[in-house]
Protein backbone atom coordinates (compact mmCIF):
# COMPACT_ATOMS: atom_id res chain seq x y z
CA UNK A 1 0.00 0.00 0.00
CA UNK A 2 2.94 2.30 0.89
CA UNK A 3 4.49 1.68 -2.52
CA UNK A 4 1.45 2.33 -4.37
CA UNK A 5 1.04 5.62 -2.23
CA UNK A 6 4.19 7.08 -3.22
CA UNK A 7 4.13 6.11 -6.79
CA UNK A 8 0.69 7.61 -7.28
CA UNK A 9 2.44 10.60 -5.23
CA UNK A 10 5.50 10.64 -6.61
CA UNK A 11 5.28 14.04 -8.20
CA UNK A 12 4.97 15.37 -5.07
CA UNK A 13 8.06 14.12 -3.32
CA UNK A 14 9.74 15.38 -6.68
CA UNK A 15 8.37 18.76 -6.03
CA UNK A 16 9.43 18.53 -2.65
CA UNK A 17 12.90 18.20 -3.54
CA UNK A 18 12.89 21.43 -5.76
CA UNK A 19 11.49 23.16 -3.12
CA UNK A 20 14.55 22.54 -1.35
CA UNK A 21 16.63 23.21 -3.97
CA UNK A 22 14.98 26.54 -4.63
CA UNK A 23 15.19 27.17 -1.07
CA UNK A 24 19.08 26.93 -1.05
CA UNK A 25 19.03 28.57 -4.35
CA UNK A 26 17.66 31.50 -2.83
CA UNK A 27 19.17 31.20 0.79
CA UNK A 28 22.76 31.89 -0.74
CA UNK A 29 21.85 34.62 -3.27
CA UNK A 30 20.04 36.07 0.02
CA UNK A 31 22.77 36.07 2.64
CA UNK A 32 24.76 38.78 1.02
CA UNK A 33 21.80 41.36 0.85
CA UNK A 34 20.83 40.40 4.35
CA UNK A 35 24.58 40.91 5.52
CA UNK A 36 25.26 43.83 3.69
CA UNK A 37 25.39 46.32 6.46
CA UNK A 38 28.59 44.27 8.42
CA UNK A 39 29.94 43.99 4.63
CA UNK A 40 29.61 47.45 4.26
CA UNK A 41 31.68 48.58 7.31
CA UNK A 42 34.19 46.04 7.15
CA UNK A 43 35.12 47.08 3.17
CA UNK A 44 33.80 50.84 3.60
CA UNK A 45 30.76 50.33 0.64
CA UNK A 46 28.89 53.87 -0.15
CA UNK A 47 25.13 52.89 -1.34
CA UNK A 48 26.49 52.66 -5.32
CA UNK A 49 28.94 50.15 -4.38
CA UNK A 50 26.73 48.37 -2.34
CA UNK A 51 24.18 48.44 -5.62
CA UNK A 52 27.25 47.23 -7.73
CA UNK A 53 27.66 44.14 -5.69
CA UNK A 54 24.15 43.19 -4.90
CA UNK A 55 23.76 43.51 -8.84
CA UNK A 56 26.45 41.45 -9.74
CA UNK A 57 25.16 38.30 -9.18
CA UNK A 58 22.06 38.94 -11.25
CA UNK A 59 24.64 40.20 -14.34
CA UNK A 60 25.95 36.61 -14.87
CA UNK A 61 22.80 34.88 -13.87
CA UNK A 62 20.67 36.74 -16.60
CA UNK A 63 24.33 36.39 -19.21
CA UNK A 64 24.00 32.49 -18.24
CA UNK A 65 20.18 32.13 -19.05
CA UNK A 66 20.60 33.14 -22.50
CA UNK A 67 22.22 29.70 -23.52
CA UNK A 68 21.71 27.38 -20.52
CA UNK A 69 18.21 26.74 -21.20
CA UNK A 70 18.34 24.82 -24.57
CA UNK A 71 21.43 22.58 -23.20
CA UNK A 72 18.76 21.99 -20.05
CA UNK A 73 16.15 20.73 -22.57
CA UNK A 74 18.68 18.01 -24.47
CA UNK A 75 19.84 16.68 -20.95
CA UNK A 76 18.85 13.35 -20.39
CA UNK A 77 20.55 12.69 -17.12
CA UNK A 78 18.73 15.95 -15.52
CA UNK A 79 19.34 14.25 -11.93
CA UNK A 80 23.17 14.05 -12.05
CA UNK A 81 23.01 17.59 -13.84
CA UNK A 82 21.27 19.32 -11.66
CA UNK A 83 23.17 17.73 -8.55
CA UNK A 84 26.42 19.60 -10.23
CA UNK A 85 24.96 22.49 -10.61
CA UNK A 86 23.91 22.51 -6.66
CA UNK A 87 27.23 21.94 -5.60
CA UNK A 88 28.92 24.29 -7.69
CA UNK A 89 26.60 27.12 -6.32
CA UNK A 90 26.74 25.61 -3.05
CA UNK A 91 30.68 26.10 -3.21
CA UNK A 92 30.65 29.59 -4.43
CA UNK A 93 28.70 30.87 -1.65
CA UNK A 94 31.12 28.96 0.42
CA UNK A 95 34.21 30.95 -0.52
CA UNK A 96 32.80 34.40 0.42
CA UNK A 97 33.20 33.77 4.19
CA UNK A 98 37.39 33.15 3.03
CA UNK A 99 37.00 36.87 0.65
CA UNK A 100 39.48 39.15 2.06
CA UNK A 101 38.85 42.33 -1.13
CA UNK A 102 35.64 43.84 -2.07
CA UNK A 103 36.69 42.65 -5.90
CA UNK A 104 36.94 38.70 -4.27
CA UNK A 105 33.52 39.68 -3.32
CA UNK A 106 32.74 40.91 -6.78
CA UNK A 107 34.33 37.56 -8.26
CA UNK A 108 32.27 35.12 -6.22
CA UNK A 109 28.78 37.08 -7.03
CA UNK A 110 29.44 36.70 -10.64
CA UNK A 111 30.29 32.90 -10.14
CA UNK A 112 27.39 32.59 -8.06
CA UNK A 113 25.32 33.57 -10.82
CA UNK A 114 26.36 31.17 -13.49
CA UNK A 115 25.76 27.99 -11.11
CA UNK A 116 22.51 29.26 -9.77
CA UNK A 117 20.86 30.21 -13.58
CA UNK A 118 19.70 26.88 -13.70
CA UNK A 119 17.30 26.29 -10.97
CA UNK A 120 14.60 27.67 -12.30
CA UNK A 121 14.89 26.29 -15.93
CA UNK A 122 15.44 22.71 -14.48
CA UNK A 123 12.04 22.63 -11.98
CA UNK A 124 9.91 24.24 -14.45
CA UNK A 125 11.03 21.84 -16.94
CA UNK A 126 10.42 18.95 -14.40
CA UNK A 127 7.06 20.35 -13.35
CA UNK A 128 5.95 20.76 -16.45
CA UNK A 129 6.93 17.13 -17.74
CA UNK A 130 5.46 15.00 -14.81
CA UNK A 131 2.38 17.50 -13.73
CA UNK A 132 -0.87 17.95 -15.44
CA UNK A 133 -1.74 21.78 -16.87
CA UNK A 134 -4.54 22.09 -13.68
CA UNK A 135 -1.47 21.51 -11.27
CA UNK A 136 0.75 23.21 -12.81
CA UNK A 137 0.34 26.78 -10.75
CA UNK A 138 -0.10 25.24 -7.49
CA UNK A 139 3.69 23.20 -8.55
CA UNK A 140 4.90 26.19 -9.82
CA UNK A 141 3.71 28.33 -6.49
CA UNK A 142 5.17 25.34 -3.85
CA UNK A 143 8.85 24.84 -5.93
CA UNK A 144 9.07 28.91 -6.18
CA UNK A 145 8.12 29.43 -2.64
CA UNK A 146 11.32 27.83 -1.39
CA UNK A 147 12.61 31.25 -2.60
CA UNK A 148 10.52 32.95 -0.41
CA UNK A 149 11.38 30.46 2.79
CA UNK A 150 14.63 31.05 2.21
CA UNK A 151 14.20 34.64 2.18
CA UNK A 152 12.21 34.00 5.76
CA UNK A 153 14.84 32.11 6.94
CA UNK A 154 17.91 34.02 6.05
CA UNK A 155 17.64 37.15 8.04
CA UNK A 156 17.62 35.33 11.56
CA UNK A 157 20.13 33.17 10.89
CA UNK A 158 22.49 35.78 8.76
CA UNK A 159 22.03 38.24 11.98
CA UNK A 160 22.38 35.94 14.10
CA UNK A 161 25.85 34.59 12.90
CA UNK A 162 26.92 37.85 11.87
CA UNK A 163 26.14 39.46 15.49
CA UNK A 164 27.34 36.82 17.91
CA UNK A 165 30.95 35.67 16.01
CA UNK A 166 31.17 37.18 12.00
CA UNK A 167 29.09 37.36 8.97
CA UNK A 168 31.22 35.18 7.63
CA UNK A 169 30.22 32.36 9.44
CA UNK A 170 26.64 32.70 7.73
CA UNK A 171 28.34 32.08 4.21
CA UNK A 172 29.94 29.13 6.21
CA UNK A 173 26.09 27.62 6.71
CA UNK A 174 24.17 28.60 3.26
CA UNK A 175 27.23 26.72 1.34
CA UNK A 176 27.59 23.79 4.00
CA UNK A 177 23.43 23.15 3.24
CA UNK A 178 23.95 22.51 -0.26
CA UNK A 179 25.95 19.04 0.19
CA UNK A 180 22.69 17.58 2.47
CA UNK A 181 20.28 18.26 0.00
CA UNK A 182 22.15 15.86 -2.45
CA UNK A 183 20.68 12.84 -0.05
CA UNK A 184 16.91 13.54 -0.86
CA UNK A 185 17.34 14.34 -4.34
CA UNK A 186 19.57 11.27 -5.59
CA UNK A 187 17.10 8.57 -3.16
CA UNK A 188 13.20 10.59 -4.94
CA UNK A 189 14.53 11.23 -8.31
CA UNK A 190 15.72 8.00 -9.87
CA UNK A 191 14.15 6.24 -12.75
CA UNK A 192 11.50 9.00 -13.45
CA UNK A 193 10.09 6.39 -16.02
CA UNK A 194 8.48 4.25 -13.84
CA UNK A 195 6.77 6.56 -11.69
CA UNK A 196 5.42 9.08 -14.19
CA UNK A 197 3.54 7.92 -17.22
CA UNK A 198 3.64 11.97 -18.35
CA UNK A 199 7.44 11.84 -18.23
CA UNK A 200 7.85 9.01 -21.06
CA UNK A 201 5.69 10.57 -22.80
CA UNK A 202 6.78 14.35 -22.46
CA UNK A 203 10.69 12.85 -23.00
CA UNK A 204 10.19 10.65 -26.10
CA UNK A 205 11.13 13.52 -28.03
CA UNK A 206 14.58 13.45 -26.26
CA UNK A 207 15.47 10.55 -28.51
CA UNK A 208 15.89 12.35 -31.30
CA UNK A 209 16.49 15.99 -30.11
CA UNK A 210 19.56 14.80 -28.43
CA UNK A 211 21.42 13.30 -31.35
CA UNK A 212 21.87 16.58 -33.13
CA UNK A 213 23.27 18.86 -30.85
CA UNK A 214 24.68 21.53 -33.77
CA UNK A 215 25.13 24.74 -33.24
CA UNK A 216 22.80 25.35 -36.26
CA UNK A 217 20.42 23.10 -34.26
CA UNK A 218 19.80 25.38 -31.05
CA UNK A 219 19.80 28.40 -33.44
CA UNK A 220 16.20 26.53 -34.93
CA UNK A 221 15.73 25.94 -30.87
CA UNK A 222 15.82 29.68 -30.32
CA UNK A 223 13.90 31.18 -32.99
CA UNK A 224 11.13 28.78 -32.68
CA UNK A 225 11.14 30.38 -28.98
CA UNK A 226 11.65 33.51 -30.36
CA UNK A 227 8.95 33.50 -32.53
CA UNK A 228 5.97 33.39 -29.94
CA UNK A 229 4.34 35.89 -29.22
CA UNK A 230 3.56 33.90 -25.75
CA UNK A 231 7.09 34.21 -24.96
CA UNK A 232 7.59 38.00 -25.30
CA UNK A 233 4.29 38.30 -23.26
CA UNK A 234 5.84 36.23 -20.54
CA UNK A 235 9.08 38.61 -20.41
CA UNK A 236 7.53 41.79 -20.57
CA UNK A 237 5.26 40.77 -17.11
CA UNK A 238 9.09 39.40 -16.09
CA UNK A 239 9.82 42.95 -16.46
CA UNK A 240 7.57 44.29 -14.46
CA UNK A 241 7.67 41.83 -11.22
CA UNK A 242 11.39 40.57 -11.22
CA UNK A 243 12.60 43.94 -10.26
CA UNK A 244 10.39 43.85 -7.14
CA UNK A 245 10.91 40.99 -6.40
CA UNK A 246 14.79 41.26 -6.38
CA UNK A 247 14.10 44.72 -4.50
CA UNK A 248 12.38 43.63 -1.43
CA UNK A 249 15.05 40.56 -1.11
CA UNK A 250 18.25 42.76 -1.52
CA UNK A 251 17.10 46.04 -0.48
CA UNK A 252 14.41 46.13 2.08
CA UNK A 253 17.22 45.37 4.58
CA UNK A 254 18.89 48.55 3.76
CA UNK A 255 15.78 51.15 3.53
CA UNK A 256 15.13 49.82 7.17
CA UNK A 257 19.04 50.66 8.34
CA UNK A 258 19.11 53.59 6.86
CA UNK A 259 16.02 55.11 6.24
CA UNK A 260 13.93 54.34 9.60
CA UNK A 261 17.14 53.78 11.67
CA UNK A 262 16.22 50.62 12.09
CA UNK A 263 19.12 49.02 14.35
CA UNK A 264 20.61 45.90 12.87
CA UNK A 265 19.70 43.07 15.21
CA UNK A 266 17.40 40.32 15.83
CA UNK A 267 14.72 42.63 16.11
CA UNK A 268 15.67 43.62 11.94
CA UNK A 269 15.07 39.96 11.73
CA UNK A 270 11.80 39.28 12.95
CA UNK A 271 10.44 42.19 10.61
CA UNK A 272 11.97 40.85 7.21
CA UNK A 273 11.10 37.15 8.10
CA UNK A 274 7.31 38.68 9.15
CA UNK A 275 7.48 40.04 5.17
CA UNK A 276 8.90 37.16 3.50
CA UNK A 277 6.99 35.00 4.83
CA UNK A 278 3.75 36.87 3.69
CA UNK A 279 6.07 36.69 0.05
CA UNK A 280 5.82 32.81 0.35
CA UNK A 281 2.04 32.64 1.21
CA UNK A 282 1.22 34.44 -1.75
CA UNK A 283 2.92 31.95 -4.32
CA UNK A 284 1.21 29.22 -2.24
CA UNK A 285 -2.53 31.51 -2.08
CA UNK A 286 -1.89 32.64 -5.61
CA UNK A 287 -1.75 28.81 -6.96
CA UNK A 288 -4.18 27.19 -4.88
CA UNK A 289 -6.53 29.86 -5.77
CA UNK A 290 -6.04 29.06 -9.48
CA UNK A 291 -6.42 25.38 -8.68
CA UNK A 292 -9.30 25.89 -7.07
CA UNK A 293 -11.10 27.67 -9.47
CA UNK A 294 -10.50 25.90 -12.69
CA UNK A 295 -11.58 22.63 -10.65
CA UNK A 296 -14.71 24.67 -10.23
CA UNK A 297 -15.20 24.52 -14.47
CA UNK A 298 -13.84 28.05 -14.69
CA UNK A 299 -11.05 28.74 -17.43
CA UNK A 300 -7.50 28.40 -16.12
CA UNK A 301 -6.34 31.14 -18.44
CA UNK A 302 -9.62 33.16 -16.64
CA UNK A 303 -8.59 31.55 -13.10
CA UNK A 304 -4.66 32.80 -13.38
CA UNK A 305 -6.14 36.24 -14.57
CA UNK A 306 -8.74 36.99 -11.60
CA UNK A 307 -5.70 35.38 -9.22
CA UNK A 308 -3.10 38.20 -10.94
CA UNK A 309 -5.82 41.45 -11.25
CA UNK A 310 -5.65 40.71 -6.99
CA UNK A 311 -2.22 40.41 -6.58
CA UNK A 312 -1.63 43.69 -8.38
CA UNK A 313 -4.03 45.79 -5.96
CA UNK A 314 -1.95 44.49 -3.17
CA UNK A 315 1.23 45.30 -4.73
CA UNK A 316 0.02 48.94 -4.91
CA UNK A 317 0.49 48.95 -1.23
CA UNK A 318 4.19 50.14 -2.03
CA UNK A 319 3.14 53.87 -2.72
CA UNK A 320 1.68 54.06 0.63
CA UNK A 321 5.11 53.16 2.20
CA UNK A 322 6.30 57.02 2.38
CA UNK A 323 3.39 58.51 3.59
CA UNK A 324 3.47 56.10 7.22
CA UNK A 325 7.10 56.20 8.02
CA UNK A 326 7.40 53.60 11.01
CA UNK A 327 8.77 50.46 11.05
CA UNK A 328 5.09 49.04 11.61
CA UNK A 329 3.63 50.82 8.99
CA UNK A 330 6.99 49.81 6.57
CA UNK A 331 6.18 45.66 7.70
CA UNK A 332 2.60 46.04 7.23
CA UNK A 333 2.77 47.40 3.74
CA UNK A 334 5.63 45.88 2.43
CA UNK A 335 3.98 42.33 3.43
CA UNK A 336 1.04 43.71 1.22
CA UNK A 337 3.44 43.90 -1.32
CA UNK A 338 4.77 41.24 -1.51
CA UNK A 339 1.87 38.93 -1.28
CA UNK A 340 0.90 40.14 -4.24
CA UNK A 341 4.05 39.68 -5.54
CA UNK A 342 4.50 35.90 -4.92
CA UNK A 343 0.83 35.33 -6.13
CA UNK A 344 2.03 37.10 -9.44
CA UNK A 345 5.17 35.62 -9.42
CA UNK A 346 3.33 31.75 -9.27
CA UNK A 347 0.83 32.18 -12.07
CA UNK A 348 3.85 33.82 -14.24
CA UNK A 349 5.94 30.69 -13.63
CA UNK A 350 2.99 28.64 -14.77
CA UNK A 351 2.75 30.85 -18.25
CA UNK A 352 6.21 30.06 -18.69
CA UNK A 353 5.51 26.74 -19.06
CA UNK A 354 2.34 26.83 -21.16
CA UNK A 355 4.52 28.76 -24.62
CA UNK A 356 6.44 25.84 -26.50
CA UNK A 357 5.80 22.62 -24.11
CA UNK A 358 8.89 20.87 -25.49
CA UNK A 359 11.07 23.64 -24.68
CA UNK A 360 9.79 24.47 -21.35
CA UNK A 361 13.97 25.42 -20.07
CA UNK A 362 14.86 27.40 -23.39
CA UNK A 363 11.53 29.46 -22.76
CA UNK A 364 12.29 29.71 -18.80
CA UNK A 365 16.04 30.43 -19.40
CA UNK A 366 15.47 33.06 -22.00
CA UNK A 367 12.95 34.95 -19.90
CA UNK A 368 15.14 34.47 -16.95
CA UNK A 369 17.78 36.33 -19.57
CA UNK A 370 15.57 38.98 -20.59
CA UNK A 371 14.00 40.25 -16.87
CA UNK A 372 17.39 39.19 -14.95
CA UNK A 373 19.44 41.71 -17.36
CA UNK A 374 16.96 44.72 -16.88
CA UNK A 375 16.54 44.13 -12.87
CA UNK A 376 20.38 44.02 -12.74
CA UNK A 377 19.99 47.64 -14.62
CA UNK A 378 17.10 48.77 -11.98
CA UNK A 379 19.37 47.33 -8.73
CA UNK A 380 22.49 49.26 -9.45
CA UNK A 381 20.38 52.13 -10.02
CA UNK A 382 18.67 52.02 -6.91
CA UNK A 383 22.04 52.66 -5.11
CA UNK A 384 22.61 55.80 -6.87
CA UNK A 385 19.18 56.88 -6.47
CA UNK A 386 19.98 56.23 -2.67
CA UNK A 387 22.93 56.98 -2.10
CA UNK A 388 23.37 60.30 -0.43
CA UNK A 389 19.59 60.71 0.77
CA UNK A 390 18.35 57.64 1.99
CA UNK A 391 15.11 58.34 0.48
CA UNK A 392 13.38 55.30 -1.29
CA UNK A 393 10.17 57.39 -1.90
CA UNK A 394 10.55 57.50 -6.23
CA UNK A 395 11.86 53.99 -6.21
CA UNK A 396 8.39 52.47 -4.41
CA UNK A 397 7.02 54.44 -7.59
CA UNK A 398 9.12 52.34 -9.98
CA UNK A 399 8.18 49.32 -8.59
CA UNK A 400 4.15 50.62 -8.88
CA UNK A 401 4.71 51.44 -12.22
CA UNK A 402 6.32 48.28 -12.97
CA UNK A 403 3.97 45.82 -11.48
CA UNK A 404 1.06 48.01 -13.47
CA UNK A 405 3.09 47.63 -17.15
CA UNK A 406 3.29 43.54 -15.75
CA UNK A 407 -0.45 43.74 -15.46
CA UNK A 408 -1.05 45.48 -18.79
CA UNK A 409 0.78 42.62 -20.37
CA UNK A 410 -1.07 39.71 -18.93
CA UNK A 411 -4.28 41.37 -20.51
CA UNK A 412 -2.37 42.10 -23.83
CA UNK A 413 -0.62 39.03 -24.86
CA UNK A 414 -1.88 36.11 -22.25
CA UNK A 415 -4.45 35.02 -25.05
CA UNK A 416 -5.46 30.96 -25.62
CA UNK A 417 -4.01 31.65 -29.25
CA UNK A 418 -0.70 32.04 -27.74
CA UNK A 419 -0.74 30.23 -24.62
CA UNK A 420 -0.76 26.67 -25.39
CA UNK A 421 -2.45 25.41 -21.54
CA UNK A 422 -3.04 21.38 -22.17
Amino acid sequence: MQGEFYKKNWRWYVLGTLFLATFLNYFNRQTLGTAIDPISKEFGLDNILRGNLLAAFTLTYALTHFFVGAVIDRVRNIRLFFSIMVVGWSVSSLLVAFAQSYSQMMALRYLLGIWEAVNFPVCLLIISRIFPAGERSLASGIFASGAFMATLAAPPVVIFFSNAFNWRYSFVVSGALGFFWLIPWFLIFKKPEIYSEMWVKNTAHLKEVVLNTSFANYLKSYALVLKQPGFWGVSLIGLGIVPCLYFATLWFPTYFTQSLNHPFDQSLSINLSIIYFMQDIGLWVGGGVALYLSRHKLNIMVSRKMVIVGAWLLMMSIILVPMYSSVTSSVILFSLFVLGLGAFLGNQHAFKQDVVTTQVATVSALVGFIETTFTFLVLRKIGVMTNVSHDFSLVFIIMAALSTFALAVVFIFMRPKWIKIN
